[in-house]
Protein backbone atom coordinates (compact mmCIF):
# COMPACT_ATOMS: atom_id res chain seq x y z
CA UNK A 1 0.00 0.00 0.00
CA UNK A 2 1.19 3.53 -1.14
CA UNK A 3 1.14 5.66 1.82
CA UNK A 4 0.28 8.74 0.88
CA UNK A 5 -1.55 11.76 3.28
CA UNK A 6 -4.87 10.44 1.78
CA UNK A 7 -4.33 6.80 3.02
CA UNK A 8 -2.86 7.82 6.22
CA UNK A 9 -5.72 9.85 7.15
CA UNK A 10 -8.33 7.05 5.64
CA UNK A 11 -6.58 4.50 7.89
CA UNK A 12 -6.32 7.01 10.87
CA UNK A 13 -10.38 7.78 10.26
CA UNK A 14 -11.16 3.68 10.12
CA UNK A 15 -9.32 3.96 13.68
CA UNK A 16 -12.43 5.26 15.09
CA UNK A 17 -15.10 2.86 13.65
CA UNK A 18 -15.20 0.01 15.82
CA UNK A 19 -15.26 -0.61 19.51
CA UNK A 20 -11.89 -1.59 21.38
CA UNK A 21 -11.90 0.06 24.83
CA UNK A 22 -14.05 -0.12 28.14
CA UNK A 23 -14.90 2.97 29.12
CA UNK A 24 -14.59 5.45 32.21
CA UNK A 25 -16.71 8.17 33.08
CA UNK A 26 -15.92 11.63 34.99
CA UNK A 27 -19.09 12.92 36.12
CA UNK A 28 -20.49 16.19 37.23
CA UNK A 29 -17.30 17.79 36.11
CA UNK A 30 -18.00 21.48 36.27
CA UNK A 31 -16.83 23.42 33.26
CA UNK A 32 -18.43 26.90 34.38
CA UNK A 33 -20.51 29.23 35.85
CA UNK A 34 -23.27 31.59 34.70
CA UNK A 35 -25.95 33.20 35.54
CA UNK A 36 -29.44 31.26 35.06
CA UNK A 37 -32.70 30.35 36.64
CA UNK A 38 -32.04 26.49 36.98
CA UNK A 39 -29.90 24.11 35.15
CA UNK A 40 -30.78 20.21 33.96
CA UNK A 41 -28.96 18.54 37.19
CA UNK A 42 -31.53 19.84 39.60
CA UNK A 43 -34.50 18.39 37.67
CA UNK A 44 -32.78 14.60 39.13
CA UNK A 45 -33.09 16.63 42.43
CA UNK A 46 -37.14 16.07 42.05
CA UNK A 47 -38.10 19.56 41.11
CA UNK A 48 -41.24 19.69 39.27
CA UNK A 49 -42.79 21.52 37.32
CA UNK A 50 -44.57 24.04 40.38
CA UNK A 51 -41.26 24.24 41.82
CA UNK A 52 -39.59 25.11 38.18
CA UNK A 53 -42.06 27.81 37.90
CA UNK A 54 -41.47 29.37 40.67
CA UNK A 55 -37.88 29.92 40.62
CA UNK A 56 -38.32 32.19 37.42
CA UNK A 57 -38.68 35.11 39.36
CA UNK A 58 -34.69 35.55 40.20
CA UNK A 59 -31.40 34.00 38.45
CA UNK A 60 -28.47 32.58 40.44
CA UNK A 61 -24.91 31.77 39.69
CA UNK A 62 -25.35 28.02 38.36
CA UNK A 63 -22.29 25.30 38.04
CA UNK A 64 -22.68 24.26 34.65
CA UNK A 65 -21.59 20.74 34.90
CA UNK A 66 -21.27 17.65 32.46
CA UNK A 67 -19.93 13.81 32.53
CA UNK A 68 -16.87 13.18 30.20
CA UNK A 69 -16.94 9.38 28.98
CA UNK A 70 -13.34 8.07 27.56
CA UNK A 71 -11.61 5.52 26.39
CA UNK A 72 -9.51 3.44 28.90
CA UNK A 73 -5.99 2.50 28.80
CA UNK A 74 -5.98 4.18 25.36
CA UNK A 75 -2.12 5.43 24.63
CA UNK A 76 -3.54 7.82 21.43
CA UNK A 77 -1.59 10.85 21.31
CA UNK A 78 -4.59 12.87 19.72
CA UNK A 79 -7.99 11.95 20.18
CA UNK A 80 -11.43 13.15 18.28
CA UNK A 81 -14.37 15.02 20.50
CA UNK A 82 -17.76 14.30 20.21
CA UNK A 83 -20.21 17.21 22.43
CA UNK A 84 -23.31 16.03 22.74
CA UNK A 85 -26.65 18.18 24.00
CA UNK A 86 -29.87 17.21 25.74
CA UNK A 87 -33.27 18.15 24.36
CA UNK A 88 -36.19 19.55 25.80
CA UNK A 89 -37.43 22.75 24.76
CA UNK A 90 -34.70 24.87 27.20
CA UNK A 91 -37.03 24.14 30.15
CA UNK A 92 -35.99 20.11 30.86
CA UNK A 93 -33.56 17.55 29.98
CA UNK A 94 -30.65 16.00 31.81
CA UNK A 95 -26.85 15.52 30.53
CA UNK A 96 -27.54 11.84 31.86
CA UNK A 97 -30.40 10.84 29.16
CA UNK A 98 -30.83 7.44 28.20
CA UNK A 99 -30.10 8.42 24.76
CA UNK A 100 -27.05 10.76 25.01
CA UNK A 101 -25.44 8.66 27.50
CA UNK A 102 -25.40 5.58 25.70
CA UNK A 103 -24.13 7.49 22.24
CA UNK A 104 -21.63 8.77 24.86
CA UNK A 105 -20.58 5.52 25.66
CA UNK A 106 -20.17 3.98 21.98
CA UNK A 107 -17.84 6.92 20.81
CA UNK A 108 -15.41 6.36 23.49
CA UNK A 109 -15.17 2.78 23.22
CA UNK A 110 -14.45 3.48 19.59
CA UNK A 111 -11.64 6.26 21.01
CA UNK A 112 -13.29 9.67 21.03
CA UNK A 113 -13.73 11.86 23.88
CA UNK A 114 -17.39 12.23 24.03
CA UNK A 115 -19.10 14.84 26.59
CA UNK A 116 -22.27 15.14 27.56
CA UNK A 117 -23.54 18.45 29.21
CA UNK A 118 -25.97 20.31 31.23
CA UNK A 119 -26.47 23.96 29.91
CA UNK A 120 -29.09 26.36 31.74
CA UNK A 121 -32.53 26.17 31.45
CA UNK A 122 -35.66 27.85 31.61
CA UNK A 123 -37.42 30.96 30.58
CA UNK A 124 -40.70 33.28 31.23
CA UNK A 125 -43.05 33.08 28.39
CA UNK A 126 -41.87 36.05 26.34
CA UNK A 127 -40.01 36.15 23.04
CA UNK A 128 -36.98 37.97 25.09
CA UNK A 129 -36.66 35.50 27.23
CA UNK A 130 -37.20 32.64 25.20
CA UNK A 131 -34.30 34.25 23.02
CA UNK A 132 -32.21 34.73 25.83
CA UNK A 133 -32.72 31.05 26.93
CA UNK A 134 -31.49 29.59 23.26
CA UNK A 135 -28.88 32.57 23.62
CA UNK A 136 -27.19 31.18 26.85
CA UNK A 137 -27.54 27.74 25.49
CA UNK A 138 -25.25 28.12 22.77
CA UNK A 139 -22.86 30.55 24.99
CA UNK A 140 -22.75 27.56 27.41
CA UNK A 141 -22.01 24.47 24.62
CA UNK A 142 -19.18 26.97 23.45
CA UNK A 143 -17.82 27.42 27.08
CA UNK A 144 -18.23 23.27 27.27
CA UNK A 145 -16.20 22.73 23.97
CA UNK A 146 -13.18 25.84 25.31
CA UNK A 147 -13.28 23.90 28.48
CA UNK A 148 -12.58 20.54 26.55
CA UNK A 149 -10.04 21.65 24.45
CA UNK A 150 -7.95 23.16 27.27
CA UNK A 151 -7.98 20.24 28.73
CA UNK A 152 -4.29 18.63 27.81
CA UNK A 153 -4.97 15.68 29.68
CA UNK A 154 -7.80 14.80 27.58
CA UNK A 155 -5.46 14.82 24.18
CA UNK A 156 -8.23 15.88 21.91
CA UNK A 157 -7.27 16.91 18.54
CA UNK A 158 -8.52 20.58 17.71
CA UNK A 159 -8.91 19.62 14.05
CA UNK A 160 -11.71 16.39 15.17
CA UNK A 161 -13.92 18.64 16.91
CA UNK A 162 -17.90 16.75 16.22
CA UNK A 163 -21.10 17.61 18.24
CA UNK A 164 -24.79 16.08 18.38
CA UNK A 165 -27.71 17.13 20.18
CA UNK A 166 -31.56 15.81 20.18
CA UNK A 167 -34.27 19.03 19.46
CA UNK A 168 -33.00 21.95 21.26
CA UNK A 169 -29.94 20.34 21.82
CA UNK A 170 -29.35 19.97 18.18
CA UNK A 171 -30.70 23.48 17.61
CA UNK A 172 -28.18 24.45 19.54
CA UNK A 173 -24.92 22.86 18.18
CA UNK A 174 -26.25 23.77 14.68
CA UNK A 175 -26.08 27.49 16.30
CA UNK A 176 -22.48 26.93 18.01
CA UNK A 177 -21.14 25.56 14.63
CA UNK A 178 -22.38 28.40 12.27
CA UNK A 179 -20.94 31.07 15.08
CA UNK A 180 -18.50 33.04 13.62
CA UNK A 181 -15.55 32.96 15.93
CA UNK A 182 -16.79 29.61 17.83
CA UNK A 183 -14.39 27.03 17.92
CA UNK A 184 -14.39 25.04 15.20
CA UNK A 185 -16.67 22.00 14.57
CA UNK A 186 -15.85 19.75 11.54
CA UNK A 187 -19.12 17.74 11.14
CA UNK A 188 -22.71 18.76 13.11
CA UNK A 189 -25.70 16.06 13.39
CA UNK A 190 -29.02 17.39 14.09
CA UNK A 191 -31.31 15.43 15.45
CA UNK A 192 -34.58 17.39 14.75
CA UNK A 193 -33.25 20.42 15.18
CA UNK A 194 -33.65 24.00 13.41
CA UNK A 195 -32.32 27.10 13.20
CA UNK A 196 -33.68 30.86 13.25
CA UNK A 197 -31.80 31.72 10.06
CA UNK A 198 -30.12 29.51 7.21
CA UNK A 199 -28.12 32.92 6.71
CA UNK A 200 -25.76 31.72 9.37
CA UNK A 201 -25.32 28.69 6.92
CA UNK A 202 -22.70 31.24 5.55
CA UNK A 203 -20.45 31.20 8.47
CA UNK A 204 -18.90 27.55 7.93
CA UNK A 205 -17.82 25.19 6.32
CA UNK A 206 -19.00 22.87 8.90
CA UNK A 207 -20.92 19.40 7.62
CA UNK A 208 -24.28 18.57 8.45
CA UNK A 209 -25.67 15.25 8.91
CA UNK A 210 -29.78 15.29 9.87
CA UNK A 211 -32.56 13.33 10.41
CA UNK A 212 -36.16 14.46 11.21
CA UNK A 213 -39.74 13.26 10.55
CA UNK A 214 -41.39 14.83 7.70
CA UNK A 215 -44.57 15.18 9.94
CA UNK A 216 -42.86 16.22 12.87
CA UNK A 217 -45.31 17.80 15.32
CA UNK A 218 -42.73 19.64 17.88
CA UNK A 219 -40.08 21.45 15.15
CA UNK A 220 -41.06 22.38 11.76
CA UNK A 221 -39.59 20.23 8.76
CA UNK A 222 -39.27 23.22 6.50
CA UNK A 223 -40.12 26.31 7.88
CA UNK A 224 -42.71 27.83 10.28
CA UNK A 225 -43.22 27.35 14.16
CA UNK A 226 -42.99 25.50 17.07
CA UNK A 227 -45.18 22.69 18.03
CA UNK A 228 -47.57 22.43 15.18
CA UNK A 229 -50.27 19.53 15.87
CA UNK A 230 -52.02 19.65 12.65
CA UNK A 231 -51.98 21.89 9.48
CA UNK A 232 -52.99 25.30 10.10
CA UNK A 233 -53.64 24.62 14.02
CA UNK A 234 -50.64 25.77 16.36
CA UNK A 235 -50.78 25.00 20.56
CA UNK A 236 -49.44 27.09 21.85
CA UNK A 237 -49.70 30.21 19.86
CA UNK A 238 -46.03 29.87 19.51
CA UNK A 239 -45.55 33.13 16.73
CA UNK A 240 -46.47 35.08 19.88
CA UNK A 241 -43.57 34.01 21.48
CA UNK A 242 -40.99 32.49 19.22
CA UNK A 243 -39.46 34.00 15.93
CA UNK A 244 -39.98 31.05 12.53
CA UNK A 245 -37.61 28.46 12.20
CA UNK A 246 -36.33 26.04 9.36
CA UNK A 247 -36.06 22.17 10.29
CA UNK A 248 -33.62 20.06 9.03
CA UNK A 249 -35.28 19.77 5.42
CA UNK A 250 -34.79 23.61 5.08
CA UNK A 251 -31.20 23.55 6.30
CA UNK A 252 -30.09 20.28 4.08
CA UNK A 253 -31.74 22.24 0.90
CA UNK A 254 -29.74 25.69 1.69
CA UNK A 255 -26.29 23.88 3.01
CA UNK A 256 -26.43 22.14 -0.86
CA UNK A 257 -26.48 25.74 -2.43
CA UNK A 258 -23.57 26.71 -0.43
CA UNK A 259 -21.81 23.83 -1.36
CA UNK A 260 -21.72 22.26 2.36
CA UNK A 261 -21.35 18.52 2.89
CA UNK A 262 -25.32 17.69 4.05
CA UNK A 263 -26.69 14.42 4.14
CA UNK A 264 -29.88 14.37 5.40
CA UNK A 265 -32.44 11.76 6.38
CA UNK A 266 -35.66 12.50 6.17
CA UNK A 267 -37.92 9.72 8.37
CA UNK A 268 -41.98 9.39 7.04
CA UNK A 269 -43.00 8.28 10.76
CA UNK A 270 -44.70 10.61 12.55
CA UNK A 271 -42.96 11.86 15.64
CA UNK A 272 -40.39 13.78 17.51
CA UNK A 273 -38.04 11.62 19.48
CA UNK A 274 -37.39 9.48 16.93
CA UNK A 275 -34.63 7.36 18.87
CA UNK A 276 -37.07 6.28 21.32
CA UNK A 277 -39.93 4.69 22.00
CA UNK A 278 -42.81 5.69 24.73
CA UNK A 279 -41.41 3.12 26.83
CA UNK A 280 -38.22 4.02 27.24
CA UNK A 281 -36.88 1.51 25.33
CA UNK A 282 -34.39 2.47 21.81
CA UNK A 283 -35.80 2.62 18.74
CA UNK A 284 -34.40 0.76 15.76
CA UNK A 285 -34.08 3.91 14.32
CA UNK A 286 -31.34 4.84 17.27
CA UNK A 287 -29.18 2.40 16.39
CA UNK A 288 -28.99 3.45 12.42
CA UNK A 289 -28.50 7.38 13.60
CA UNK A 290 -25.49 5.72 15.79
CA UNK A 291 -23.95 3.76 12.81
CA UNK A 292 -24.26 6.93 10.46
CA UNK A 293 -22.99 9.11 12.88
CA UNK A 294 -20.21 6.76 13.06
CA UNK A 295 -19.48 6.56 9.75
CA UNK A 296 -20.32 10.34 8.52
CA UNK A 297 -17.93 11.67 11.43
CA UNK A 298 -14.54 8.81 10.24
CA UNK A 299 -15.79 9.97 6.14
CA UNK A 300 -14.88 14.00 7.27
CA UNK A 301 -11.68 12.73 9.53
CA UNK A 302 -10.63 10.55 6.38
CA UNK A 303 -11.12 13.25 3.96
CA UNK A 304 -8.83 16.32 5.81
Amino acid sequence: MVTTPAVIGTLAALSFTSPKYEVRVERDVVYAQARGYWTSSEEEEGMGLGRMMTKLGVKHILDLDMDIYLPEDDTASSRPLLLMLHGGSYFFGNKEEKGQSEWCRHFASLGYVAASINYRLGFKLSKTDIGRAEDDAVEDARSALEYLLGRKDLRIDPGKVFAAGTSAGASTVMALAFTPGAPRIKAVCSLWGSLHSLQVLENSRTAILSYQSVKDPIMPYGEGYPFTKKEGALWPPSWLFISKMYGTGAIHRRALELGLRSEHHPVEEPGHRLHMGHDGSFTPLFYTIQGRMVAFFSEEMAGE
